[in-house]
């Protein structure tokens, strides 16, 4: 299977950000593939398949959806049609702060963030279909987004940004005119725990916060702290900090990162809670483990 790099398609390690509209004819097929971007798409017209980490979905003119980083997944056009489809890609990098502030935002992170994670069960129905008035606006959105991102003239980097974050909080609005079932109307109750311990593992750096995730699963956080504890012995933060400074240690070990970058890279703003956390945890701090690690 092939992995593209962000050199591959986005602009500049300075500016990881692409998009334009492009066609898929009848019959044609995107092969399996992942990517180390995310991946925004929008469905604009005609239909096909898509197949998202073994499961095949049908596209539809309104569909839009993520792909996170490293997550398989393919393309066909369906027999006699075609597709036209807007490709937003972008390293999570490009938007860091601005995805901290929108994760506080519901709707946002439902649609962002949970979408994604509960689109690979089966049992998941629900996705983002935009409705007749909506693709027009939303076509207006992205018109306004890919000219000035093709036109390339003074300061359009910023209102690159600033039309992407546009996008966003409206297809929040969007989302949140739908219905969006709890995690715990798909499963039984310790297979909805441990597909919560996948989320908080591929989104440890995300700001994610207890009372965003108890909502997720449609419980009080009161239940969702007393359940979740109950199901692997530790407690939400506690859980999400070791799965930090294990992935931390990781990058000290293999590569030449600042311990402040590597801080922030898995979740952490505050350099100093991440050294005390690191030394409580391992006994030594980033520093020394780095240093012991180098010399075995």
């Amino acid at each position: 299977m092939t992995r593209f790099h962000n050199a591959d398609y986005l602009e500049s390690a300075d500016f990881p950000f692409h998009t334009g509209p492009y066609v898929l004819k009848a019959n044609q097929v995107v092969e399996p593939h992942s990517h180390e971007f995310i991946e925004f798409v929008y469905i604009a017209e005609g239909s096909g398949y898509h197949e998202y980490r073994g499961d095949r979905y049908p596209l539809r003119e309104g569909d839009v959806f993520i792909i996170e980083p490293d997550a398989e997944h393919a393309y066909q056009v369906a027999s006699g049609g075609s597709l036209l489809v807007y490709n937003i890609l972008f390293h999570a990098s490009f938007l860091e702060n601005e995805l901290q502030t929108l994760s506080l935002v519901t709707p946002f992170v439902d649609f962002f963030y949970v979408e994604p994670f509960l689109r690979q069960s089966v049992q998941f129905q629900s996705h983002l279909m935009l409705d007749t008035h909506q693709r027009i606006e939303m076509k207006l959105l992205l018109d306004r987004l890919t000219a000035e991102y093709k036109d390339k003239k003074l300061g359009y980097r910023i209102l690159v940004k600033t039309r992407l974050i546009e996008l966003f909080v409206y297809l929040s609005r969007c989302y949140e005119l739908q219905l969006h079932r709890p995690m715990t109307a798909m499963a039984s109750e310790s297979k909805v725990m441990e597909r919560v311990c996948e989320f908080i593992e591929l989104h440890h750096s995300s700001p994610l916060s207890l009372a965003q995730v108890s909502q997720m699963c449609g419980m009080s956080q009161s239940a969702f702290i007393s359940k979740f504890k109950q199901y692997n012995g530790k407690t939400f933060i506690e859980y999400r900090n070791e799965i930090r400074i294990r992935i931390a240690k990781e990058l000290l070990a293999g590569t030449d990162g600042k311990i402040l970058q590597i801080a922030q890279e898995v979740g952490f703003d505050d350099l100093s809670f991440f050294n005390k956390l690191f030394k409580q945890l391992e006994g030594i701090s980033p520093g020394k483990y780095r240093q012991q690690i180098r010399r075995s």
